[in-house]
This record gives structure tokens, C-alpha cells and sequence, in this order.
């Protein structure tokens, strides 16, 4: 190997460390980022929940497989809750939404970096093995699998702790009604409700009602959605010609700047991209929400895969992607919390 590779094998020790002023600056930039941005686009969300779980396992009066027709566009249930709710049930469960998004924005931000420290020397390592390709593209290849492992290692190490706020999020968001005489709600106090009824059913173990595939799903989304807006960025800067550093396989900061119109552009095609491929994991997972709570022999799946096997043969492709345009409108925040989060770190 030339001198080159050798000092990439040894990177200086001051580059594994974050500083506990930048972590926290990372903590402040995510959580404020993901509060702004799913409030803001929480209505859209809250239809396209509505949509996508129409054919859940709730046969009360109150399900919206009765007030929801199927093919019924999303202005027309956007007009149905309006009606029916007031202006106010958009952001039915936007409570523990921005709990959950200001946690996750905060943690995966944070912990992507961390990542990237911890595998930075594997990838070093990796420099040394036999190739024909360049340095220069060699260290380009090393920049963007250290985006997509960190991203996805973030997510899966977030979700754990923060997927019962993604359940009552999901339960209450399908609480439809205006709790009323004639249009009751099911858990009319909120987070409260859901989680003392599921506890009494079925215990803790409901709060993680179709965590196996979400998992699965969290890893390839945040891959794709954090690992996908480093990777891409560090496109159109080695594109530039601002080179990835040896130390840590990043673009230099001091030469990285985007404006506002590439950042917000790179950072809506990696939500649409992601939220997308990752929607009939999302699909399933929320159907197995919905069961919570149940008997045994009133739920309609046994597990993700059971699931997976009767949507294809009820309904078809389409089961996986029913509510998939508020989706891709609500891609529009997944953007803006990607921008934000540069803004804030920009602004502490």
C-alpha cells in the first residue's frame, strides 16, 4: 500500500469524539426540527392514517371502514372529519407525534454521527484491502455506506424505546367521533386512555403490536431517508470537487455549503424515495396495531407475515398503498425536518 492508505489506517484521535456542547446542539437541532415539521403537517397525516387503516379491524358504528367508502379520495375525508370533528380533530394524537418525532429527530441525528465515529474505523480498515478502483473512489464508496449503516443503525436504536408513542399516536389518530352521544370516542383522554385500556388487555407486550416489521421497516427507512440526504449531498459537493476527508470519511464543513433550494430539493427526493419503498411496511405494521387490545380469535392476523398474505389476496397491491398521495404530500415535512435540522444547527 502507498503512504497514503497507511495514514488512513491511523486517523487522529481527536476526530472519534463529539463534544458534549455538539451533542447536545444535535439534540436541540433534531428535536425542534421534527416538532415544527410533523405539527405543521399533521392534518395530512391524520387523513392519510385514516385512509390507509379504512380497512382495519374495527367493525364498531364508528369505523371508518362504515364512514369511509373505499376509492374515497382524500379530500373527501378531509371534508368527512372536517364536518363531522371540527378543525381540530386534524391533529387528533399530534401530541405524542411530536413526542415521538422531536425524540426520534434528536436521537437519530445525534446517534447517526455516532455511528458514523464507530464504524469509521472498519472502513479505514477496509482501505487496505486489495482494489483497482481509485483512492478517491474508494473513500467516495466508504462516505456513502457510512451514511446509509449510520442512518439505518440510528433508527433501529431508536425505536425501541420510542414505539409506544407511535402506537397511541396510531390509536388515537383512528379515534374517530366528537365525543358526543351519538358520535362516542373511544379514548376521549387521550394518551391516558389508550394506554390503560391496552394494559389491561393485553399487558405491555400490546404497546408492541407489529414491532417485528417495524424494525425491519425503521432500519431501511432511516437508511434511506438520513443516510440518503448525507449521501446526496455529499454528491453534489464531490461533484464540486470538495473532496471527502480522510479522517472520517465527511465532506469538509468548511467547504460544504448548500443553499437552502439544494438542501430542501436532495432532502424531498430521499423522503419521497424512502417513504415510498417503505410504505407497505408501514401498511402492515399499523394493522397489527389496530388489533391491540383484542382476543385472540377477533384478530384478523396472526403476524406480519399472515398480514402480508391476506392484504395481497383481499385487496390486492393496492392494500400496501392505500393513503400513499397524503403520503407523498406529507413527504413535504419529512423535507423540511432534513432543512430545519441544518437551520437550528446553523442558529445554536
Amino acid at each position: 500500500m502507498n503512504s497514503t492508505s497507511s495514514t488512513l489506517s491511523t486517523p487522529p484521535p481527536s476526530s472519534s469524539k463529539v463534544s458534549p456542547k455538539t451533542a447536545v446542539k444535535d439534540c436541540v437541532a433534531g428535536a425542534c426540527a421534527g416538532a415544527i415539521a410533523k405539527t405543521a403537517v399533521a392534518p395530512i397525516e391524520r387523513v392519510k392514517l385514516l385512509m390507509q387503516l379504512q380497512f382495519s379491524i374495527d367493525r364498531s358504528p364508528r369505523s371508518m371502514k362504515e364512514r369511509v367508502p373505499t376509492r374515497t379520495s382524500a379530500w373527501e375525508v378531509m371534508k368527512r372529519v372536517y364536518r363531522e370533528e371540527g378543525i381540530l380533530s386534524f391533529w387528533r394524537g399530534n401530541t405524542p407525534n411530536v413526542m415521538t418525532q422531536a425524540g426520534t429527530a434528536a436521537m437519530n441525528f445525534l446517534l447517526m454521527d455516532w455511528y458514523k465515529i464507530a464504524i469509521t474505523p472498519l472502513l479505514h480498515w477496509s482501505l487496505s484491502l486489495p482494489s483497482d478502483r481509485s483512492e478517491e473512489k474508494r473513500k467516495k464508496r466508504r462516505a456513502l455506506i457510512s451514511s446509509f449503516l449510520s442512518g439505518g443503525l440510528a433508527g433501529g436504536t431508536v425505536l425501541t424505546a420510542l414505539y409506544p408513542l407511535v402506537f397511541a399516536r396510531t390509536r388515537l389518530a383512528m379515534d374517530v367521533g366528537n365525543n358526543t352521544v351519538d358520535a362516542p370516542r373511544k379514548y376521549p383522554a387521550g394518551m391516558r386512555d389508550v394506554y390503560q385500556t391496552i394494559w389491561r388487555a393485553d399487558g405491555w407486550r400490546g404497546f408492541y403490536q407489529g414491532y417485528g416489521i417495524a424494525l425491519a421497516g425503521v432500519v431501511v427507512y432511516r437508511a434511506l431517508h438520513l443516510g440518503g440526504y448525507d449521501a446526496v449531498k455529499t454528491e453534489i459537493l464531490h461533484r464540486r470537487g470538495v473532496r471527502v476527508k480522510s479522517d472520517n470519511f465527511s465532506i469538509d464543513r468548511s467547504r460544504s455549503d448548500l443553499t437552502m433550494t439544494e438542501r430542501f430539493l436532495a432532502a424531498q427526493i430521499v423522503s419521497i424515495t424512502a417513504g415510498t419503498a417503505c410504505y407497505p411496511i408501514d401498511s402492515i405494521r399499523r394493522r397489527l396495531m389496530m388489533q391491540a387490545g383484542l382476543r385472540s380469535e377477533e384478530r384478523l392476523y396472526k403476524n406480519s407475515f399472515d398480514c402480508f398474505r391476506k392484504v395481497l389476496k383481499t385487496e390486492g397491491t393496492r392494500g400496501f398503498y392505500l393513503g400513499i398521495g397524503p403520503n407523498l404530500i406529507r413527504s413535504f415535512g419529512a423535507a423540511v425536518l432534513l432543512v430545519s435540522y441544518d437551520a437550528f444547527k446553523v442558529m445554536l
